[in-house]
């Protein structure tokens, strides 16, 4: 029998390079999937064509042997043969299809993991929770493979919806059914995510190092001083933590008090600020996401931001009451524009 599975991408509200400091995240699933179908085969290989790369990943799973960089597919069935969920020796036939841009700021690796687990799991009678399901795809994507990443990707891709996603200790709360009026405008410049992320972690780290603290969590963020930090770099790397966090506590204030009937010039002036301190403090916009930004803005939007690690990638637009505008004045600018129509978890397809 032929199993079906899909995942959504994801975006960031608030929270940019929050969760792999520990610091707390509101994200969206959006409606762009990434699919799975297949079934059970013959023999101990697994094959998976993945027709928008135009290639086929065959492996025969091992637990002892290293693993080639980046090699999810493989990381995931090692995940759950080691926890019991998949036996040692098994055969697959498989195809992945997707929706999400690649190497866009929307998570298309990240739904590839969870949308894969989902499926493998689901394949062989054993059904995961959201939290199991973040759970391993952080272990398949980020630890197998020392990345410097967090689990807000999977957390909000195998939850869906709108949530605030917390990591000391690790929680998920929804917040949102839905969110009105979002863009996604795609620069269609690639990015290098790893690097970025890496670079962001170190500068932080260094910050804290000066400060003689172990941990972000132990700074005092009402009376946080900038200046005590000496190395230029780890002193905006840590000063955008401290303001991103405080923006996306007050977000959270407003989305926990008025649900779907929240201040939309709040929320707004919200991204806005967001955005700013990511463009000016951690150099991860591009002037041609500014030139997207200048022009949603100009068109009615109330507040927009880079979405993703940044330099290169997607940029979001809030534009209620002016959708059709904004979403040409992005196109004039040469960007590429989804719908962000947020949209349930991973889940399995009847």
């Amino acid at each position: 029998m032929v199993l079906k599975a899909s995942a959504p991408g994801r975006i960031v509200l608030f929270g940019e390079h929050q969760d792999y400091l520990g610091l707390p995240v509101i994200p969206a699933a959006i409606d762009l999937q990434i699919e799975v179908s297949g079934q059970k085969a013959q023999g101990s290989r697994i094959s998976i064509i993945l027709d928008d790369l135009g290639y086929v990943e065959s492996f025969t799973p091992t637990m002892d042997n290293p693993l080639p960089e980046r090699a999810y597919l493989q990381s995931s069935v090692r995940i759950l043969q080691r926890e019991g969920i998949l036996p040692h020796k098994i055969g697959i036939n498989a195809q992945i299809q997707s929706g999400i841009p690649i190497q866009a700021g929307l998570s298309s690796s990240s739904a590839l993991v969870v949308v894969w687990l989902k499926f493998l799991s689901e394949l062989f009678d054993h059904s995961l929770s959201p939290m199991e399901l973040t759970e391993f795809a952080y272990q398949a994507e980020v630890v197998e493979f020392n990345e410097p990443g967090g689990m807000q990707d999977h957390m909000v891709i195998a939850h869906g919806f709108v949530n605030y996603e917390e990591f000391n200790p690790v929680r998920c709360t929804k917040l949102l059914d839905s969110f009105p009026s979002l863009l996604i405008g795609d620069s269609q410049e690639k990015k290098d995510t790893l690097t970025t992320l890496a670079m962001i972690k170190q500068g932080v780290n260094n910050a804290l190092h000066e400060l003689g603290s172990n941990s972000i969590m132990d700074i005092d963020k009402s009376k946080f001083n900038p200046e005590e930090i000496r190395d230029v770099y780890a002193r905006s790397c840590l000063t955008a933590a401290v303001q991103n966090f405080n923006i996306t506590k007050s977000a959270y204030s407003e989305f926990k008090t008025n649900k779907g009937n929240f201040n939309h010039q709040v929320i707004g002036d919200l991204i806005n600020s967001h955005h700013t301190s990511l463009k000016d403090l951690l150099h991860i916009s591009t002037p041609k996401i500014e030139k997207m930004i200048k022009a949603a803005k100009e068109a009615g939007a109330l507040g927009c931001k880079i979405t993703g690690s940044g330099n290169g990638g997607c940029m979001i637009a809030f534009c209620p009451g002016c959708e059709k505008e904004v979403q040409q004045a992005m196109e004039l600018s040469g960007g590429v524009v989804y719908s962000g129509h947020v949209v349930p978890g991973a889940r399995i397809k009847k």
